[in-house]
């Protein structure tokens, strides 16, 4: 048995991956509805998140979506073949849909569907924000990058990452960085 009670061949499968085909279409639609309603910089194609396609069975051409204005942050979408998406949110935090998949993990394209849109919200309505943090002495503790979206009832979902030392210098020569992303600006619509 695994540590929550599956059989072990269980986290090694996915029986029924074609259960979170209905990401692909929800992502879809949802990009299509942010790049009408704002303003943003559409692009489509493969290598347009490296980081992202890295490793990547694509079923269809990424996507991103770049608000004119700097301060509001950008969003990447790969559709892998599995079928899932890997989502980049700003400019460091990256998550995929599902997690893992397997059988074990029992996820639900619903419940994806569910945290994609939510998480796609709180970015438009600039409530995200990222940061690298670096311990205060050098060599002394751990660094970390985190990015956290507020929903429109208030909650909060934070996620936190370490990062390897030479990883945290690389992204920022200070001890800190916050990124206080920007709603994004609506399309006038006359």
């Amino acid at each position: 048995m695994g540590p929550v009670g599956s059989p072990l061949e269980a986290y090694e499968r996915s029986t029924n991956a074609e259960r979170f085909r209905p990401l692909h279409s929800f992502a879809l639609e949802t990009v299509g509805r942010l790049k009408d309603d704002f303003e943003v910089d559409y692009s489509e194609g493969a290598g347009l998140d490296l980081e992202l396609e890295r490793g990547l069975k694509s079923a269809r051409p990424s996507v991103r979506l770049s608000p004119v204005d700097t301060g509001a942050a950008p969003v990447a979408v790969v559709f892998s073949a599995f079928p899932g998406l890997h989502v980049r949110f700003g400019r460091w935090h990256a998550k995929p849909f599902p997690i893992c998949g397997c059988d074990a993990c029992d996820e639900s394209a619903e419940w994806e569907i569910e945290q994609f849109g939510e998480m796609i919200e709180a970015l438009t309505s600039g409530r995200f924000q990222e940061a690298v943090r670096r311990p205060l002495i050098p060599f002394i503790g751990e660094s970390w990058r985190e990015a956290t979206f507020w929903s429109s009832r208030g909650s909060i979902s934070t996620a936190r990452t370490y990062l390897d030392r030479s990883d945290s210098r690389r992204m920022l020569d200070k001890r800190l960085l916050e990124l206080n992303w920007k709603p994004w600006r609506r399309r006038d619509i006359r």
